[in-house]
């Protein structure tokens, strides 16, 4: 009896795709982290506290975006304003004081270490 190449192929395509979709996706977030269909009813998931974006610019206002709200240098946020942008935090300053919110607060810039760079002297080479 001899077999249809084509037909076998077309089993073992369908027997290994069954197979794969039995396979976790490596990408889909934790089942905690999606949203269900009843909390999505209604209004907008709230934003995580803090800095979510900062933009620097060199010809004029640096920005943020600080739970949602796009501010500049100068802006108020509530009953705080804001006194500085910089590209690791967000300093405002409002009857209570001054107050500093980081854009990643468990994350601590540290400056990478310089490697020694080895020079080659060039090779002289004879030719005859």
């Amino acid at each position: 009896m001899r077999c249809d190449p084509v037909s076998l192929l077309l089993t073992l395509s369908l027997g290994v795709g069954s197979a794969l979709a039995q396979v976790p996706d490596p990408m889909r977030p934790p089942v905690g982290a999606l949203p269900t269909p009843e909390a999505s009813v209604g209004t907008a998931a709230p934003v995580a506290s803090g800095v979510q974006t900062v933009i620097l610019r060199s010809a004029g206002k640096s920005a943020a975006v600080i739970n949602g709200q796009y501010v500049e240098v100068g802006d108020k946020l509530g009953d705080k304003r804001v006194l500085k942008i910089s590209e690791s935090e967000v300093v405002l300053t409002g009857g209570a004081g001054r107050e500093v919110i980081r854009l990643t607060p468990s994350a601590e810039k540290v400056p990478a270490r310089k490697t020694a760079v080895i020079k080659r002297r060039p090779t002289k080479t004879t030719d005859k």
